[in-house]
């Protein structure tokens, strides 16, 4: 008689709390009122601690959680929105203490 072996580890956490984790993925952070668009998994992780769906989980084991639910995310890129009401005119424009470079005929 062979034993049943499965491998690996018990699964840490129920499946009530992987469900509360995918379904935080999947809620817009902008509507829970974070100041961001997407998260990135360490903004899931503290979110998911944060909310008391968990005590404490490691950033790989959110990862697999989402990937075992076939849910992506996205590595976040970080920059400052600014809060200038002419801004997205202004970005547009061409910087006036930058002088154009001649084209060299060659």
């Amino acid at each position: 008689i062979q034993p049943r072996y499965n491998g690996g580890r018990p699964r840490t956490f129920t499946p009530e709390q992987r469900a509360d984790i995918i379904e935080l993925a999947q809620i817009p952070p902008k509507v829970l009122g974070m100041p961001f668009t997407h998260w990135s998994l360490t903004k899931l992780k503290e979110a998911a601690e944060k909310k008391g769906i968990v005590r404490s989980i490691s950033i790989e084991t959110i990862r697999c959680i989402l990937e075992e639910a076939n849910i992506t995310y996205q590595h976040t890129k970080t920059w400052k929105e600014s809060n200038d009401p002419e801004f997205h005119t202004k970005k547009n424009e061409s910087n006036s203490s930058t002088k154009p470079r001649r084209k060299m005929d060659g």
